[in-house]
């Protein structure tokens, strides 16, 4: 930048030099290639004041642009998320439309899960102060999600079918096939169907629902489908691909009262 200075400073001088001398055509011809010299460094140096000033213009206007990007990408996730709970909330609200006749339904959100994979339990919003009671059952609007096993003030723990400990009665909904749904130790996410009649003819693609046998669970709640049938005999299990996405479960209703009781 200092050397800029310098050589506008002696650019100057030399103009006004040249500008007020006059001694004829030959010295003009000897000054010319020098007043050409000036000026296109003169120029240059104007070019040079002119980038600069311009560039620290863009980088103003491309950091206010990237700000504005941020504010913008922020407010774009944030309605997303808007978004998608709104579809979640309809979901639900279609499912307690749909079951307001059968069961007496209070919503929940999941605030915590087990950090261990192998654990099927999530923590919920609601405890003793919203009427949350043990082994009350918990429902999504895909289907059947698990069972409460232990209530606090404001939360309650629900243990998810998927857990070993979560095993549950249901039936093949077409031919009334029993059996007992239960998890699985390797934590895959699907359930296994097992206890099954030694002659169970069971197709790929039914659909297992709740059986309503031990008194917790009530008798026709979707569960999943079934996606393979293993093992011969006594040993015979079908896999179930659970209606319920639960890695991606962010709300569910607990059966508070089921009204065909009263």
């Amino acid at each position: 930048m200092a050397v800029l200075l310098v050589i506008a400073v002696l650019c100057v001088i030399t103009a006004r030099f040249t500008a007020h001398f006059t001694g004829g055509v030959l010295f003009n011809e000897i000054l010319a290639p020098i007043q050409g010299g000036v000026m296109q460094i003169w120029y240059k140096i104007g070019n040079s004041f002119e980038y600069i000033a311009q560039s620290r213009q863009i980088r103003a206007e491309n950091e206010s642009l990237h700000d504005q990007i941020q504010e913008l990408t922020l407010e774009n996730n944030r309605l997303r998320e808007y978004s998608l709970e709104n579809g979640r909330l309809q979901d639900l609200l279609g499912f307690k439309e749909r079951y307001e006749g059968q069961y007496t339904l209070l919503g929940a959100r999941i605030i915590s899960r087990a950090p261990n994979a192998m654990s099927g339990m999530v923590v919920i919003d609601r405890g003793s102060q919203d009427g949350v009671q043990k082994n009350m059952v918990a429902l999504s609007h895909a289907g059947l999600v698990g069972k409460v096993v232990a209530v606090g003030p404001s939360t309650a723990e629900v243990l998810l079918i998927l857990d070993r400990e979560g095993a549950a009665g249901a039936v093949i909904q077409e031919t009334r096939t029993p059996g007992i749904i239960e998890g699985t130790e390797q934590g895959s996410g699907l359930l296994r169907m097992v206890s099954l009649p030694y002659d169970a003819q069971i197709q790929e693609g039914e659909m297992v629902v709740t059986s309503g046998m031990g008194g917790i669970f009530p008798p026709g709640i979707p569960i999943g489908n079934v996606s393979s049938i293993e093992g011969s005999g006594t040993t015979k299990f079908a896999v179930i691909k659970p209606l319920v996405d639960f890695d991606r479960l962010e709300e569910l209703f607990l059966i508070v009262s089921s009204k065909q009781e009263q």
